[in-house]
């Protein structure tokens, strides 16, 4: 009762309260900047920046202007001599809208770009709470066993006591002490893992502030995160992966259609001008020169219909991937609030029969066994019950980063 009166206390202050305390996470400030400072990145910006000169290239297009000079002698039959010279200026031109889509090309291939390193960040985003949440569990369980560890003390002086009064054997001062050593080395273990997080988080995160051992919040009750069709449809509507899927269709679309428009193949101009007999014949002429199309354009359409066509369908695979996994986090936000609900309940009554065990062990009407056996179960069902709240707290975290409610590049 008093966790669920906890949670709808949260849920109230909802529409107040900040994602990181809502969800034990670091200050989105700080985590933006630490996103936008990862290599993968920083690589994805300058992506962006190519996509944009690959833009302008395009939009100039693949045609330059050409200059030919040239110069000649002439004898004619009398005898005389003549010097002439002739000069042209020729290049081929993009006709038949050929101009437009490769600017539309160009365009469409920066929204590539962007839709990639929205991907990159919303990827980036997962890894970050991913790390984040593995640091807060080992931060957790480091804590939940110190807590053991003071109790197998009190448990082990008790035993000392009795012995020294006569009270108690030997063999539970033993059986005492074993359990402390078990739970200290449950704690090494512990701490050792909670330092490789943390300096995981550290090394690839940096300026990213660390967990702390703090209290963590309540998971919120699903009547106040929504439904999954809610969730499924909301994170369908708007996704990065989808939107690189659609972008990279659309892109092979294009490419298509203007290979397509090349079986009609582009001319090239040319301005001609000649000096003959030494100037005494001036020449000016234009001309229009077209290749001949071969087989080789034919093959380059074909293939370009192909990849078009693979684009559609790789589509088509990516908006069921993001369909089934948008059902599979709503779906995970809400069992994992179940699982923690029914873990610390359990959790609560393994502490109360534990407590009982051990006061009843100090009063001399228990044993030890039973209130070490006491003890080590509610350990376990602490650690269930701990382990589930930041699962819990991931899952809703991840919920809403997929949702783009976090983090978001948008």
């Amino acid at each position: 009762m008093r966790a669920r009166a906890m949670a709808l206390l949260l849920v109230a202050a909802g529409a107040q309260a900040a994602p990181e305390t809502l969800y034990a996470l670091p200050p989105e400030a700080q985590v933006r900047r630490v996103l936008a400072s990862l290599p993968s990145l920083r690589q994805g910006a300058l992506n962006t920046q190519l996509a944009g000169a690959e833009r302008d290239k395009l939009i100039a297009g693949p045609y330059e202007w050409t200059l030919r000079a040239g110069a000649s002698g002439r004898r004619a039959p009398g005898g005389e001599r003549y010097l002439e010279q002739e000069m042209a200026l020729e290049r081929p031109l993009r006709w038949f809208g050929k101009a437009g889509q490769d600017q539309a090309l160009g365009e469409q291939g920066l929204a590539v770009a962007r839709a990639l390193y929205a991907d990159a960040w919303h990827e980036a985003g997962r890894a970050l709470l991913r790390d984040w949440f593995d640091a807060l569990g080992e931060l957790a369980g480091v804590a939940r066993l110190e807590e053991q560890l003071a109790v197998t003390q009190q448990l082990q002086a008790a035993a000392a006591r009795r012995l020294r009064a006569g009270d108690g054997a030997a063999l539970e001062l033993l059986q005492a002490d074993t359990e402390q050593q078990r739970v200290l080395a449950l704690l090494q273990q512990a701490r050792q893992r909670s330092e490789q997080t943390l300096t995981l988080l550290a090394v690839n995160y940096p300026g990213l502030p660390l967990p702390q051992d703090a209290a963590l919040p309540l998971p919120l009750p699903q009547a106040s995160t929504g439904s999954v069709p809610a969730w499924v449809e909301r994170i369908a509507h708007d996704n990065h992966e989808l939107q690189l899927a659609q972008a990279e269709a659309d892109l092979y679309a294009m490419r298509a259609s203007r290979l397509a428009s090349d079986a009609m193949p582009d001319p090239t101009l040319a301005l001609r001008a000649a000096r003959e007999r030494d100037g005494q014949e001036r020449v000016f002429g234009v001309s229009l020169s077209f290749p001949l199309p071969g087989a080789g354009r034919a093959a380059d359409k074909s293939g370009a219909a192909i990849k078009a066509s693979m684009a559609r369908e790789r589509l088509a695979q990516t908006q069921l991937r993001v369909t089934l996994a948008a059902r599979r986090a709503a779906s995970d936000s809400v069992h994992s609030h179940a699982i923690w609900a029914t873990l610390q309940q359990v959790q609560q009554q393994t502490i109360g029969q534990a407590e009982l065990m051990q006061r009843a062990y100090q009063a001399g009407e228990g044993t030890l066994s039973a209130a070490l056996a006491g003890r080590r179960l509610a350990l376990d069902a602490a650690l269930a019950a701990q382990t589930a709240q930041i699962e819990a707290l991931a899952a809703q975290a991840r919920l809403q980063l997929d949702a783009h409610a976090i983090w978001s590049i948008d």
